[in-house]
């Protein structure tokens, strides 16, 4: 446990930079060239954690097959054998039986891994109930109860801050972008993003409007048009038009499908370019 809770500043570097920032204005941000420095610091911290004779080591469960979760699962790969951390793979058949998952997690909790992911979406005959039995301390996708509440209830003292509100709360400040007194909205409200990243929103003085699955299209557009801060994340893509967006706004992008072989995104991206050169748009861009 000691050497989980010692790798928590390695882990929130390396989860919070799979995100690469486009600035929607004449000159587009190299978002990869970031990246690169960012992996690169990533790379340095971990060599010094290991010089000091600690292991880091993430361990990734998946169940079933699905394109978006490969997806996932290959750039953590990639960017985790950059970066110098060891990691485990673990594939469980579709039709894994829930104690069987619960058996798998108190195991990983026993294991030497220093945190593990259950990579979502889980089979529906799972409950996500069984997320709280991962260990806190090895938690690293902010998923359990107590690590979620610590969140909502102040980013900045929780164990683990979500890799999307993270992602979030850097390019914020990277971008200098004042977040109190503006309107924001947060579309898409899941545990690991939508929710999260709705109460960062909340803690960091912003009046927050939260749609989903019950919204209708139409006060989608409604609430979008008013936002300084658009904030998408349902895997839904081009749901958000690029006319909804108020000059200015700040729209951040974490939406993802794969589409006969293409990652797409919630924002029309390009209807958002030729409609508003002074927006700022974050996107999230998966190989």
């Amino acid at each position: 446990m000691e050497n989980s809770v010692k790798s928590e500043k390695v882990f929130g570097f390396f989860k919070s930079f799979s995100f690469f920032l486009f600035f929607a204005m004449a000159v587009e941000i190299d978002g990869r060239k970031i990246a690169s420095e960012i992996f690169d610091k990533v790379r340095r911290e971990v060599i010094k954690f290991k010089e000091k004779g600690h292991k880091i080591k993430l361990s990734i469960i998946a169940i079933g097959e699905d394109k978006e979760m490969e997806l996932y699962i290959r750039n953590k790969r990639k960017y985790a054998q950059y970066c110098g951390i060891d990691i485990e793979e673990i594939y469980l058949p579709q039709d894994l039986s829930e104690q069987d998952f619960i058996s798998k997690i108190k195991e990983l909790n026993q294991s030497d891994s220093t945190g593990f992911i259950v990579q979502l979406p889980l089979p529906n005959h799972i409950r996500k109930e069984v997320i709280d039995f991962i260990s806190p301390l090895k938690d690293v996708d902010c998923l359990t109860s107590e690590n979620l509440g610590k969140v909502i209830k102040d980013h900045n003292s929780a164990r683990f801050i979500p890799c999307a509100c993270k992602a979030m709360l850097d390019i914020f400040e990277l971008y200098k972008v004042e977040v109190k007194g503006k309107r924001a909205v947060v579309v898409g409200s899941s545990d690991l993003v939508g929710k999260p990243c709705a109460a960062v929103l909340i803690n960091m003085g912003a009046t927050v409007s939260v749609c989903h699955k019950a919204t209708s299209r139409e006060g989608l557009e409604e609430i979008v048009k008013f936002s300084d801060i658009v904030v998408s994340a349902v895997g839904a893509p081009g749901i958000i038009e690029g006319k909804w967006i108020k000059p200015g706004a700040v729209v951040i992008d974490i939406g993802t499908r794969v589409v006969n072989g293409k990652v797409l995104g919630d924002v029309n991206m390009m209807k958002l370019k030729r409609e508003h050169q002074s927006s700022l748009l974050f996107r999230e861009e998966l190989e």
